[in-house]
């Protein structure tokens, strides 16, 4: 079968055929729904490899803040993209790597930069963006590309009110929800200290309310007492242990930079009852929790976020699949120093980059 015969059978246009096939613009999408049943009816498959070498070469961006800390979030959010993207390397594509950097007050500015910039560059196919925050500066700035036409999906976090492609994210809620239940197991009646992140993440915020959500429901005798974010390490660090009192049971944050400084905070206060739960497998955090520092690490996945997005974006631009869903969620576990060993080395990735993985 042959695109010719489809044409013949179809009475659609070998034009219109290949612009339903390759998710070209100028038909409705009744017609590219039409002309697809019947391409799949047919039993037509498409050479990718071929229709790659006779077009000009894909250009695909990732934009998300640069990595400082081998096997921290953002470098295996990173490191996902990466391998997601070798999959498909000989199919005439390029991926630009653009990283923003700075102080927490910086970064939105320069993300926005680099945003601002994509947008006025010609031939940009598709972009990876991983936002500093859901803020409205960086909500505008992504926006400007989704009306431009390019297929943009988010990995960590969503914007509501968006047309992007798709978003890949944790599950927020169950997160949070995760951190309270463990917490209200391990931890006597007393005040859970909550080091918050950055206030204009919504997924930071949607921990943080499920937590305090679940511990104001079932966690009988605890109570959260939220510490805002300095957005530095050893400010953050003082107002914990200004906060220290004999009723301080436990530590936690929704921000995975923070995980350091509720360790330093517990450390400092000589405390040894206090339980301390963290996030991020940076491997900082792995010795914290070797130590006993820690009692528990939630491992937020970010290394399948970035693979799971790249593949998306992919299969969208050279396969004509769209995601199932707006909205795509990795798993999240549970650390502990017993099963801490299965997640070293290139198990910590939580998937085979060979292999095809279906997220529920």
């Amino acid at each position: 079968m042959t695109l010719k015969d489809i044409s013949k059978a179809t009475g659609y246009s070998l034009a219109s055929i290949h612009r339903a096939i390759y998710n070209k613009e100028g038909l409705s999408p009744e017609t590219r729904g039409k002309i697809l049943a019947a391409v799949k009816a047919s039993g037509y498959e498409i050479n990718y490899m071929a229709s790659s070498l006779k077009r000009k070469t894909m250009n695909i961006a990732f934009v998300g803040k640069r990595p400082h800390v081998t096997m921290d979030y953002h470098h295996m959010l990173a490191e996902g993209v990466k391998a997601a993207f070798s999959q498909d390397s000989g199919m005439n594509i390029a991926l630009h790597e653009c990283f923003f950097d700075g102080n927490p007050e910086e970064m939105e500015a320069e993300e926005c930069h680099l945003l601002d910039q994509l947008y006025e560059r010609d031939g940009l196919d598709g972009v990876v963006v991983m936002p500093i925050n859901t803020g409205m500066k960086i909500h505008l700035a992504v926006q400007k590309l989704v009306g431009k036409g390019v297929p943009v999906v988010l990995a960590d976090d969503a914007f509501d009110d968006m047309d992007f492609l798709c978003a890949v994210e944790p599950f927020n809620d169950l997160v949070g929800k995760t951190g309270a239940e463990f917490m209200t197991l391990v931890c006597k009646p007393g005040k859970i200290l909550v080091a918050l992140g950055n206030a204009s993440s919504a997924g930071q915020k949607e921990n943080y309310e499920n937590f305090k959500a679940y511990i104001d429901e079932r966690g009988k005798s605890l109570f959260c007492i939220p510490v805002p974010d300095p957005y530095d390490e050893r400010t953050l660090i003082e107002r914990l242990l200004s906060e220290m009192d004999d009723q301080v049971v436990g530590l936690y944050t929704v921000c995975e930079s923070n995980t350091p400084a509720i360790c330093k905070a517990a450390m400092r206060s000589g405390r040894k009852d206090l339980k301390v739960l963290g996030c991020d497998m940076r491997p900082e955090n792995r010795q914290y929790l070797q130590d006993g520092v820690l009692c528990g690490l939630l491992d937020m996945n970010s290394y399948m976020q970035g693979f799971l997005a790249m593949r998306v974006l992919l299969d969208y631009l050279l396969k004509n699949i769209r995601p199932r869903d707006t909205v795509l969620s990795v798993p999240v576990n549970l650390v502990l120093r017993s099963n801490l060993p299965f997640f070293e080395g290139e198990r910590s990735a939580g998937i085979s980059v060979a292999t095809r993985v279906s997220v529920g």
